[in-house]
């Protein structure tokens, strides 16, 4: 079946009341005719200090009426995106886009319920993820460290970069700054910035995707 807003709706609905206890709250869903992805969800970040979220606003759920799927796959497709919705909504901090918390929540609801939600919708003409990407490029990130011990990324624009080191330099918030070159995707989720913001990340999870980075040395 292809998507309709009406049972995209009704699917929302049932599933927020048997699986996650009416918890969620309505958000607008929208039909787009995208063919890179079956579903996902979007929303707004309220940026603090340094471009840092500290609230999230103007949820909605983007839903592909260019796949033909069975019905259980569609709520699937429908479950999928309600986890991510949940995990934002509460502002609940996973270890990646399909870390521990959602894993642990999606094994929940296919163990309870019977369900088949997989970390990648699939689709006939073969697996898509929901940010499908084939550009392999090279990041400039700088990771910087705080004085509260937080550590944040900036991925910045190629021509920025003195720019931006200048201002981390300078900032007595931050007590330690390194830049690195890395071509692993994991970075391609992050806006290529040209002014100061930077984003909290697990140290564990900033360690494994700059193992194979390359150091930049770069002068006050």
């Amino acid at each position: 079946m292809t998507a309709t807003l009406s049972f995209i709706q009704q699917t929302f609905d049932r599933f927020n009341a048997l699986c996650f206890e009416g918890a969620l709250p309505p958000i607008p869903i929208v039909l787009t005719k995208a063919r890179t992805f079956l579903g996902k969800v979007e929303y707004r970040g309220v940026r603090g200090l340094f471009g840092l979220v500290t609230a999230k606003r103007d949820f909605r759920m983007k839903i592909s009426t260019s796949f033909d799927l069975p019905q259980e796959e569609l709520e699937d497709v429908v479950l999928h995106e309600m986890i991510h919705y949940y995990i934002a909504w509460k502002g609940i901090r996973d270890s990646s886009v399909h870390g521990n918390v959602f894993r642990n929540i999606m094994e929940q609801l296919n163990a309870r319920y019977g369900r088949h939600i997989t970390i990648r919708h699939k689709a006939k003409d073969g697996q898509l993820s929901e940010k499908t990407s084939t550009r392999t490029r090279r990041q400039y990130v700088c990771v910087t460290t705080f004085r509260d011990g937080a550590r944040c990324i900036t991925v910045a624009a190629g021509t920025k970069i003195s720019e931006l080191h200048r201002f981390f330099s300078c900032c007595p918030d931050i007590v330690k700054l390194q830049w690195y070159g890395s071509f692993d995707t994991f970075f391609d989720r992050y806006p290529r910035s040209r002014t100061p913001k930077v984003y909290k990340i697990p140290p564990d999870e900033l360690e494994l995707h700059l193992k194979d980075a390359v150091i930049l040395e770069l002068g006050r």
